[in-house]
């Protein structure tokens, strides 16, 4: 068994991460794939056709976030909390810098199944071997 940690939340940079933790961890969301922040999808990697600001929008309401304020740069910015946002994570791995996991928000749901719900993000089969994420439909 995984051990799970809290990550309390203060921004996020797009739908999949990362998510940036109030202690400076920075979060990869497992199992699903976005758009990029220049509005484009990565080769070989799924993501859903979009505004990624208005997704990225979407997304913080879901995770029940209220936003404080929005930066836009060439890599896309960040998207800032009122209040930090406590999530449960349970760590899969290391990418870039980032610690990759599995999130789950504050009412207990999974982050990567909402986000798919929401219709900001897609089940990445790749990183989703098991298929957790099967279940997770619009």
């Amino acid at each position: 068994m995984t051990l799970a940690l809290i990550c309390l939340a203060i921004a996020l940079h797009d739908v999949d991460g990362p998510i940036h933790c109030q202690d400076g961890t920075k979060i990869r969301v497992q199992g699903i794939g976005a758009t990029e922040m220049d509005g484009t999808c990565r080769p070989n990697q799924p993501c859903v056709p979009g505004d990624p600001f208005e997704q990225r929008r979407r997304m913080a309401k879901v995770m029940g976030a209220t936003i404080s304020r929005e930066t836009r740069s060439p890599n896309g910015g960040q998207l800032y909390f009122a209040r930090p946002i406590r999530l449960t994570i349970e760590p899969t791995g290391t990418s870039h810098k980032r610690v990759t996991a599995w999130v789950r928000l504050p009412d207990g749901r999974d982050y990567s199944c909402a986000a798919i719900r929401a219709g900001v993000a897609v089940r990445w089969d790749r990183y989703d071997r098991r298929g957790r994420l099967k279940g997770c439909t619009r």
